[in-house]
């Protein structure tokens, strides 16, 4: 089941279809889904329920799933930002939101939808405790454009996946101030060491770092004119209002918190955090980079 047929969720829908899969789809949108059944029908006929939404719609989405839940459905979460009251990644909030005992993956990687949805190929990657729920995404995408690797790292791939949406709002504001490629590319090599010890310091593995939720990520977000955090960056060094409709503006304040707390000194992290969360002049933020 997809919950969510936004951009990834029919993206996924897409490919799965191809490969004979059944999918139930439901959105919250009216019309996004062709004679919508009632989540009391579907949600307790899933084995596998894909939560193709935004970190900060994933409350909601979790209260309105729970009641029909049943207990061995395999939920697997998208989302690739930070609960804003806690701070949580996609993964431990729905450890401690849904049922006790619940199965629980991650699925992230370099998925760009516009990509995937013309059947272009999308580097994947499943993160779970378990490994056979994490074989058990794996099989769903054999044989489709989507490439999958696995691990058992799921605080390292879920850190990368946050992280790397933060760095790709660097990567655009360089675009976007005229800084040329130069600067960009400095930025995203910055960026790689910088990721790798933010996420050692938050209880991941730098191999995590070095894979397709991390730096292959990174590479395909802020450097994609398909990607909403790069726009987004290029936007703010315009000097334009943005809304926080991005997972990198939206769990910025909260890695920021996160990151003190675990004394990591990251130059780089703090200079995007000072323009996009603080609104200073990014000339003004990025001063020691542009020397």
């Amino acid at each position: 089941m997809m919950f969510g047929m936004g951009e990834m969720g029919s993206a996924l829908s897409s490919v799965l279809k191809k490969r004979g899969y059944a999918i139930d789809a439901w959105d919250r949108a009216p019309g996004r889904v062709e004679r919508q059944k009632s989540l009391f029908e579907i949600v307790p006929r899933a084995d596998i329920l894909f939560l193709c939404v935004p970190s900060w719609c994933l409350p909601q989405a979790v209260k309105s799933i729970r009641p029909f839940m049943r207990p061995h459905t395999l939920v697997v979460g998208i989302s690739k930002g930070l609960q804003k009251e806690k701070g949580e990644t996609t993964h431990a909030f729905l450890t401690h939101e849904l049922h006790v005992g619940q199965p629980i993956a991650l699925f992230g990687g370099a998925l760009l939808a516009e990509d995937i949805v013309r059947g272009m190929p999308g580097m994947g990657v499943v993160a779970g405790t378990h490994k056979a729920h994490r074989a058990a995404v794996l099989a769903l995408f054999k044989n489709t454009n989507i490439r999958c690797m696995e691990s058992s790292d799921v605080a390292g791939i879920a850190y990368a996946s946050v992280l790397k949406n933060i760095y790709a709002l660097g990567i655009g504001i360089a675009e976007g101030a005229g800084w040329g490629g130069n600067a960009s590319a400095s930025f995203a090599y910055t960026a790689f060491s910088e990721m790798e010890e933010a996420v050692r310091a938050l209880g991941g593995k730098k191999d995590s770092v070095w894979g397709n939720a991390g730096i292959l990520d990174l590479i395909a977000t802020g450097f994609s004119s398909h990607s909403k955090n790069a726009e987004m960056g290029k936007l703010i060094a315009e000097g334009k209002r943005v809304p926080p409709a991005s997972e990198g503006i939206v769990s910025l304040p909260q890695a920021m918190r996160l990151l003190k707390k675990a004394h990591a000194h990251l130059p780089l992290f703090e200079a995007i955090h000072k323009a996009v969360t603080l609104n200073r002049n990014p000339k003004e933020a990025f001063r020691a980079f542009l020397a």
